[in-house]
């Protein structure tokens, strides 16, 4: 065997191809996950706006819509926030995966 070639057991070198494919998939999906995000704060801001220009609502109608777009932001950034998280997680344990 040539220097610096590691020996592989049957099926090895096949699992961690596949592997890594997987995770490049998984890295182009991030894409959406980005502009999930880009499109929720967005929105987010654009209704905020709408809010903030309302002067026909009565303070206390106003304050409750705005307390609904912070709970439903809230929801959606967790949701999002818990999907990143996930993916780090795989990221994290392929890269060690990779060191081992």
């Amino acid at each position: 065997m040539e220097d610096g070639m590691t020996r592989h057991r049957p099926g090895q070198t096949s699992a961690e191809l596949t592997a890594a494919a997987t995770m490049q998939t998984e890295a182009t999906a991030q894409r959406l996950i980005f502009m999930w995000g880009q499109v929720l704060f967005t929105e987010l801001r654009r209704v905020w706006a709408q809010l903030d220009t309302e002067e026909a609502l009565a303070y206390e109608d106003k304050l409750a819509a705005q307390v609904h777009v912070l709970e439903e932001a809230t929801a959606s950034l967790g949701q999002l926030y818990d999907t990143l998280g996930r993916s780090c997680r795989r990221f994290t344990r392929q890269l060690q995966s990779l060191h081992a």
